[in-house]
């Protein structure tokens, strides 16, 4: 399995597991993640006994066919594809308009849309280009935390077998 499909595949797993840390029932801590191949960063003032549990949980949870759960509103995907379409929108906006006040009004109004789209379009890209559901092989080494200054963050680190 290559490096960009196993990112992808914690990419997911990561989605999931921060999803479950987000319910009613977690801590409602702010928290952010990030993929790479062998694992997943989880960071936030979250004990790791927490992280771990919801990281194997998720994974049961996706393995047993909830695949929505590689999938987060909240993703970085979504604010890039909100961005490079606003900014898209907006300058082809402006620029077909002709400049000026009518520019900027047809520039706003394109960017309004644009920014409605975003958030079915920035799904879209997460399910078929920056995430993946696809857990079969997966499972988790470990759980360890650390700490960048006063960051707390806990790295979620990965196994693909049979690939």
């Amino acid at each position: 399995m290559n490096p960009w499909q196993k990112t992808k595949r914690n990419h997911g797993l990561e989605h999931a597991t921060i999803a479950l840390l987000l319910s009613p029932s977690a801590s409602g801590r702010p928290i952010a993640g990030y993929s790479i191949p062998p694992g997943f960063l989880v960071v936030g003032n979250i004990p790791t006994q927490q992280v771990e549990e919801s990281a194997h949980e998720a994974l049961r949870l996706m393995k047993a066919g909830q695949r929505d759960l590689a999938v987060s509103p909240f993703c970085g995907t979504n604010i890039v594809v909100g961005a490079g379409l606003a900014t898209a929108a907006s300058l082809a906006g402006y620029h077909m308009a002709g400049g000026g006040s009518r520019g900027w009004n047809r520039a706003f109004s394109n960017t309004m849309f644009a920014i409605m789209a975003s958030r079915p379009i920035g799904r879209f890209v997460q399910q078929r280009c920056t995430t993946s559901a696809d857990v079969g092989a997966m499972s988790i080494r470990s759980v360890t935390p650390h700490r960048f200054g006063p960051i707390p963050v806990h790295w979620v680190s990965t196994r693909f077998e049979g690939r």
